[in-house]
Parts: structure tokens; sequence; C-alpha cells
């Protein structure tokens, strides 16, 4: 007599990675200039002002504060605001845009440790990165009518 040859059981279901297309977001250069290159040059323009005004006796030079906002905006904001973009782009919610480009913002504030982390210096990144957050946020929200939902093509198999 012999023993049959024990079946193998696969304990797991096979996860099968979805081949069809789904639907992504997409925005025009337009609505990138909008969320990202308006809000930087309105915070740009807010350290300016801020310089400008007779608090700049008291509190000092913003100077280096504008060099740091404007290095924030292109060394970090850019890439970022690029990689959320395409990380995010299969998420047709704009919420979750307008969060991540929030977040991008908050990083902001993180670029004032760049110039030296002692004395009242570490009490700027919110001041940073508040109003980053707030105006990256604001920016994205406002280039929700630049992007579109791209569908993905139907194709469908000859009938043999």
């Amino acid at each position: 007599m012999t023993t049959p040859v024990p079946e193998k059981y696969d304990s797991a279901p096979k996860r099968r990675k979805s081949s069809e297309p789904r639907a992504r977001l997409s925005m025009s250069i337009y609505g990138f200039l909008l969320a990202w290159l308006v809000p930087n040059i309105v915070m740009a323009g807010l350290v300016v002002i801020l310089n400008l005004l007779p608090l700049s006796d008291t509190v000092g030079d913003l100077t280096p504060l504008l060099t740091l906002v404007g290095l924030a905006g292109l060394v970090l904001g850019l890439p970022l605001a690029l990689f959320a973009n395409w990380l995010l782009r299969y998420q047709l919610n704009q919420s979750v845009h307008i969060l991540a480009y929030a977040l991008i913002g908050m990083l902001y504030g993180l670029t004032v440790l760049t110039a030296g982390g002692e004395g009242l210096l570490p009490l700027l990144i919110p001041l940073v990165g508040f109003p980053a957050a707030i105006l990256m946020a604001l920016g994205r929200w406002s280039a929700s009518a630049f992007t579109h939902v791209v569908e993905p093509e139907q194709t469908t198999a000859p009938q043999a």
C-alpha cells in the first residue's frame, strides 16, 4: 500500500497587484506655480515688510530670516512639493494634497536651525513654520482649480 502525496495548501491568500490603470490627479504648471511659488513670494514679502517696520530696532535685522525663508522654499519646498504631487497622484481627495502642502510649510520652520541653535533663534521655528504652512495650504487650495482627474483609457480585449 502506498501513501498518497500530500497536497500543499497555501494558507495566505495571494495578493494580486492591480494591473489595471487607476485614475490620477494632474496639475498644470500654472497650478504648481500658484501652489508653490506664490506662497513663497508672499512669505518673502511679509519678511521684507516686517523688516521695514519700526519694530526692527527692538527685534533686530530680519534680513537673514529673508535668506532662510527663500532658501527653505527653494531647497526644501520645491523638491518636497514635487515629491508630494508625485506621491499623491492617485489620491483624488484634494484635502489630502492641501494637508501635505501644509506639512511642507511646517518644515520651513526647521530651516531656522541651520543658522545656529543657540539663544532665542529656535523660538523662530513656529514664527516661520506656521505662516508658511498656512500660506502653502492656501496656495494648494487655490490651485485646486488647475487640477483635473485623468481617467485611464478603457481598452477592451478583442473577443475571439
